[in-house]
């Protein structure tokens, strides 16, 4: 039984949107009709893609009439394709460039899809930018159609300029609120109601959701009532009813305490409740000092002495306001030092005894803090410095050094435990490098041995020093053989080391 020959079906690109079924009314809910018709054909484009991209299978010829006239069910199976768009017939860089096209293209309508959905779900377009969007959908129908008849040049130019318009639709819609939302916080601000009224309701026919929108809607309902508060309040202020007045504008800070002009309003009615300003501008003063709130009470007192320039008591509240800013100053900074210190944090610490100093450098437990923070600080550095490098203890200067550094840093009285185990392991270093370590060196007696920190040992075939632990070089030579380089931690328990010369140089080396 013979297999079928398998025949190439030519599907046709289905539309990539039904925008020639939109009627010129329905806003933003035809838009995502026309969404989700776009992101169907999208799908249908794809499937498309694979069947005609599929490796094309091969078919024996066994008649030239077989080539030319297809069989009946592959002609009612197959829909009909432009032959201008047949992939097959070109060139592959052709095919290649033509793919490319095509997806940008569907790259561009996806763009356009996305920002239709941004502008559906934060703008209500319809009220303000209908002929705009209608212009951007006239681009993507005309990008759509360009599609179908395989024209992806010209389909990749109409979607971006469909992006391009709806994307200034976004951009107008922005624009109109700002400049809407800012009249109306103006309106606002100027107590006029009726214009911040008008400009809100402008500012929510565009972005009805906006929070910034719904929340000047709120203050500007409000604005006939504050309205009607404030002038209340500034009738008992005109009959010295100061107590009165306050109540009332403690009603409008309850309705909007952003109102304009309300603090200056409650401070004026309460320097007339006190009796005159001057009184008023010292008692605040003297209340913010007591609150350790040094900037409120030197504007306050400054003010008091604008009013009164040779105001002793004003003077006097100034003086105050230096001595305990600086005061809470150090304050702070001490404890701040002292924490640092038993943290071991030796370099915050004297950060913040040097900064007391420059306040007052005779403040006695800022000098010896400073002084103490030092002390460890190097104790640290100088022990930490000794574990990393402890083969330079070989050095007799050094382990002396060393040994003086540990004295000191045992004896330091805020050492804690990250210093004391340090101290603790420089301590270990100090006894394993203490007492010398017999060394064999084993030679040929041809070869001419140096040892550094001990010098030139000569000629030999064994020899047995006592040596100081650590790290020392040493170089052999002799006639017709390679130098001998050889680096070397000397511990207890080192073994013999040969230092014979091994590797003959060549005739002209």
């Amino acid at each position: 039984m013979s297999e079928p020959n398998d025949e190439i079906i030519q599907a046709q690109t289905a539309p990539l949107s039904h925008l020639g079924e939109k009627k010129s009314s329905g806003g933003l809910r035809q838009l995502l009709d026309w969404r989700s018709a776009v992101m169907a054909g999208m799908v249908i484009a794809v499937i498309v893609v694979a069947i005609v991209w599929r490796p094309t299978p091969t078919v024996p010829i066994s008649d030239p009439a077989d080539v030319a006239t297809p069989s009946s069910a592959a002609t009612e199976t197959t829909a009909p394709v432009a032959t201008s768009g047949n992939d097959s017939q070109l060139a592959p860089f052709a095919q290649t460039q033509r793919q490319r096209i095509r997806t940008q293209a569907q790259d561009a309508l996806s763009e356009f899809v996305e920002l239709q959905i941004l502008l559906e779900e934060n703008m209500q377009v319809d009220a303000w930018g209908a002929d705009a969007l209608a212009q951007a959908m006239e681009l993507a129908k005309t990008g759509d159609a360009a599609f179908l008849r395989e024209q992806f040049d010209e389909a990749l130019q109409a979607y971006n300029e469909a992006v391009a318009s709806i994307e200034s639709v976004l951009d107008l819609g922005d624009e109109l609120f700002t400049q809407h939302l800012t009249a109306a916080l103006t309106g606002i601000t100027d107590l006029d109601p009726e214009a911040a009224l008008a400009a809100v309701q402008q500012a929510l026919t565009i972005k009805p959701d906006n929070g910034d929108a719904q929340a000047a809607l709120a203050r500007a309902q409000q604005l006939p009532d504050i309205i009607g508060k404030l002038r209340t309040a500034k009738n008992h202020e005109l009959g010295g009813r100061y107590k009165q007045a306050l109540a009332v504008y403690d009603e409008v800070a309850q309705l909007d305490p952003a109102t304009t002009g309300l603090n200056e309003l409650r401070a004026a009615a309460r320097a007339g409740q006190a009796g005159e300003d001057l009184s008023s501008y010292i008692s605040q003063g003297f209340g913010a000092l007591e609150g350790r709130r040094f900037e409120q009470a030197k504007a306050a007192f400054n003010k008091a002495l604008n009013l009164d320039p040779n105001n002793n008591i004003a003077k006097g509240g100034l003086q105050q306001v230096a001595e305990r800013s600086d005061l809470a100053r150090i304050q702070g900074l001490q404890t701040q030092a002292e924490q640092a210190l038993q943290q071991e944090q030796w370099q915050q610490a004297l950060d913040a005894f040097d900064a007391v100093l420059q306040l007052d450098g005779n403040i006695q437990f800022a000098l010896n803090g400073s002084s103490a923070a030092r002390a460890h600080l190097r104790a640290q550095n100088l022990l930490e410095k000794i574990s990393r490098e402890p083969q330079k203890l070989s050095s007799q200067k050094l382990y002396l050094d060393a040994v003086a550094i540990l004295d000191e840093a045992q004896n330091l009285e805020l050492a804690g435990p990250k210093l004391k185990a340090l101290t603790q392991a420089v301590e270990e270093l100090l006894v394993l490098y203490r007492d010398p370590v017999d060394v064999v060196l084993v030679s040929d007696n041809a070869t001419r041995i140096i040892m550094s920190n001990v010098g030139e040992l000569g000629y030999f075939e064994r020899k047995t020093l006592s040596l100081r632990p650590g790290q020392y070089t040493i170089r052999g030579s002799q006639n017709g053989c390679r130098d001998i380089y050889l680096s070397v931690d000397v511990l207890p328990g080192i073994a013999p080391l040969d230092l014979s010369c091994r590797e003959q140089l060549q005739a002209g080396n």
